[in-house]
């Protein structure tokens, strides 16, 4: 993964304000996190985002591109724009439960727990309640899959 550093401000807010995860935030709160918190990266398509085991705690939120999810090398799941990577190191801060590998080119915002607990007390429980809110999808998405299983 790359480090971008010169993607304007201006493009940013502009890819925020389409995507779920900051539908609670204000202008002025997104504003902030772009300004101050929030890291963009590239990856290229079969480059690994996160590594299974890896120490890393940060969250990703993919703003383009589509990622694999696997386990020991077994297919977990898919991840696409608007959806994150990263959830449970970030939360509970142990190692990356599964590894996260490119399936096309993408771009994503990096948060690490420093950057959160940095942010104001408002801004930080409407990140905080976004995650969740995703992780609940995310366990809905799976249980649906589980019952089709069953029949």
């Amino acid at each position: 993964m790359r480090l971008i550093q010169s993607v304007s401000r201006l493009k940013l807010l502009e890819i925020m304000n389409r995507l779920d995860f900051f539908i609670e935030l204000s202008g002025e709160e997104r504003r902030l996190l772009v300004d101050d918190k929030l890291q963009v990266y590239s990856c290229r398509e079969g480059q690994p985002i996160t590594k299974q085991g890896d120490h890393d705690t940060a969250f990703y939120l993919l703003l383009s591109g589509e990622a694999r999810i696997e386990k020991d090398g077994q297919q977990l799941g898919r991840v696409s724009t608007g959806e994150f990577i990263g959830e449970g190191s970030f939360v509970t801060r142990n190692p990356r439960s599964a590894s996260a590998i490119a399936t096309r080119d993408s771009i994503l915002f990096r948060i690490d727990n420093k950057a959160l607990r940095s942010l104001g007390a408002v801004i930080r429980e409407k990140v905080k309640d976004a995650i969740i809110r995703g992780m609940a999808r995310r366990i809905v998405h799976l249980n649906e899959r589980l019952e089709l299983t069953r029949v």
